[in-house]
């Protein structure tokens, strides 16, 4: 995704179909921004509101000013992923303390910003697809450790393996096998699964 000026985005008359590109770039970015973001933030379900407003900017940037000065689509969306995450911890600080939302920099600003982030830097889970059990699970694994709700989503979601999800949450394979299978076996337990 590092064209300048991809012909398969040229709708007649020469105009870029922003749909076309905004899909092209979630799908080649969603599971690492997705991975990105989890690893970095306190719930699972905080999780999924950052990696939608990620995607929630990235298509208001691109719908405003277009797409043809992006280099480096994927760097584009991580760092925009990074200023999230970043707001996230600061949430709950007083505006002055916390650091700025996108909308609060003057245009000069989002100039260098966007400048900046275009530089190319029967098994457990066929029960989980019964939809009602599967969220009072889900809601059960994300209330207690954070860390097991993280280990979940990114192992049966993102479909990580438990050395990656290791090293992105900066804990030892056997802590993350440990947290787990242990809740695996809790929730067979507690659901009679």
């Amino acid at each position: 995704m590092s064209d300048k000026t991809p012909a398969r985005f040229e709708m007649s008359g020469g105009e870029r179909d922003l749909n076309a590109y905004f899909n092209e770039v979630y799908a080649n970015t969603f599971k690492s921004v997705t991975r990105f973001v989890t690893a970095k933030c306190g719930s699972v379900l905080d999780a999924e509101d950052i990696v939608q407003n990620v995607y929630s900017r990235f298509f208001s940037r691109i719908s405003k000013k277009g797409f043809n000065d992006i280099d480096n689509a994927e760097a584009f969306v991580v760092n925009i992923a990074k200023f999230e995450c970043r707001n996230y911890f600061t949430a709950g600080k007083k505006k002055s303390e916390r650091q700025s939302l996108f909308s609060d920099y003057s245009d000069e600003k989002m100039v260098e910003i966007e400048a900046e982030m275009s530089k190319t830097n029967t098994s457990f889970e066929d029960i989980l697809e019964n939809e009602t059990l599967a969220k009072q699970i889900f809601d059960d694994i994300t209330t207690g450790d954070p860390d097991i709700g993280k280990i979940f989503y990114m192992h049966f979601v993102l479909d990580m393996k438990l050395d990656q999800i290791a090293a992105d949450l900066g804990l030892s394979l056997s802590s993350v096998k440990n947290k787990l299978y242990r809740t695996i076996e809790r929730q067979k337990r507690k659901f009679g699964i």
